[in-house]
């Protein structure tokens, strides 16, 4: 009975310790807890194993039960995390990537006429609008009159 419990004292904490010692991204908060108790297990497994001489020692049941739990916590966490990098958006088809079977280069599905708008453009003011080209700018630039300016004097 001794020798199993000394030797599940240092398997618990070598299997502990192995856990907190991966640098995985979804084990950051267990990884301090496995680390610690971890290397509690196998400290006092090492001592029963090789400074203990007889006499009256502590079972702790947590030696059993802990490293089952913090198994199963470390698991569920890595599934959780595969599960989540699966369903986060993937780059939209086409981004540097080959075209699928049967469809055209280049594209997101638009005319290569320029994203969809009309030649005309929409809202935009004719030219001309603003300041004649008179006044040292190009047609088209300037404020539209009515807006505290007197008219253009026109001869």
């Amino acid at each position: 009975m001794f020798n199993a419990y000394v030797f599940f004292l240092i398997a618990s904490g070598a299997l502990m310790l192995a856990m907190g010692i991966m640098r995985a991204p979804y084990a950051r908060r267990s990884r301090v807890v496995n680390l610690i108790m971890g290397a509690g297990f196998a400290i006092y497994g090492l001592y029963l194993l090789l400074f203990f001489q007889g006499g009256h020692y502590i079972i702790f049941f947590y030696a059993f039960i802990l490293p089952i739990l913090m198994t199963v916590r470390f698991f569920r966490a890595r599934a959780a995390y595969q599960a989540a990098q699966q369903a986060a958006p993937m780059a939209p088809a086409g981004y540097a990537q080959p075209p699928a079977y049967g469809q055209a280069p280049g594209g997101y599905g638009q005319a290569p006429g320029g994203y969809g708008q009309a030649p005309g453009g929409y809202g935009q003011a004719p030219a001309g609008y603003g300041q004649p080209a008179g006044y040292g700018q190009p047609a088209g630039y300037g404020q539209p009159g009515g807006y505290g300016q007197q008219p253009p004097f026109q001869p």
